[in-house]
């Protein structure tokens, strides 16, 4: 049998249609894979070099977003419901547009005149090595204050106040006796 480029049980014609018709559908490649029954290492591998594949797959990713585009601008120019409510009562109902998609729809159309849409800055590893390190560095200050204090010292410390609460306890012992 002559080899077609994809192995049998792998990804198939009929997988790659699956694949394709959930993409348009829900606009994601995991979702995709998912519905196809392969991985997304074997769909980003046909994406990379089967053209026709890449192609189709684009028109489903834009078909997918169509709906989404068109949400973001009615909630950036039309607005959405926010319910006003107080002491359990609806007291007003406003339609409040999204300043910031209406933002994001500009940027988007036009990168040059409304800058790029932002990535959200730092990443959540940045975010964590400067903080690691800050607080490393106010450990070690915090160390460097406080005198070192060694076991045998915290040892006898400890011994002089449980015999002063012994004492303590056998003066009143006494004190109750006597009395």
């Amino acid at each position: 049998m002559a080899h077609r480029g994809w192995k049998r049980g792998g990804f198939t014609p009929a997988k790659k249609a699956k694949a394709i018709e959930a993409l348009g559908k829900y606009g994601n490649v995991a979702d995709a894979c998912r519905v196809a029954g392969v991985s997304d290492t074997t769909f980003y591998r046909h994406l990379n070099k089967d053209s026709d594949f890449a192609r189709l797959c684009d028109q489903e990713r834009a078909r997918a977003a169509r709906p989404l585009e068109t949400l973001a601008w009615e909630r950036a120019t039309e607005g959405s419901r926010e319910t006003i409510i107080r002491g359990g009562e609806v007291v007003q109902i406003k339609i409040k547009p999204s300043d910031s998609m209406l933002r994001l729809l500009l940027q988007a159309s036009d990168p040059k005149k409304y800058g790029r849409p932002s990535r959200g800055g730092a990443t959540r590893k940045q975010i964590e090595r400067g903080l690691r390190k800050k607080i490393e560095a106010e450990v070690r200050a915090e160390l460097a204050r406080k005198p070192r204090v060694d076991a045998k010292e915290i040892f006898d410390k400890l011994a002089a106040r449980v015999a002063e609460i012994k004492r303590e306890r056998e003066e009143k012992e006494r004190g109750r006796a006597s009395e």
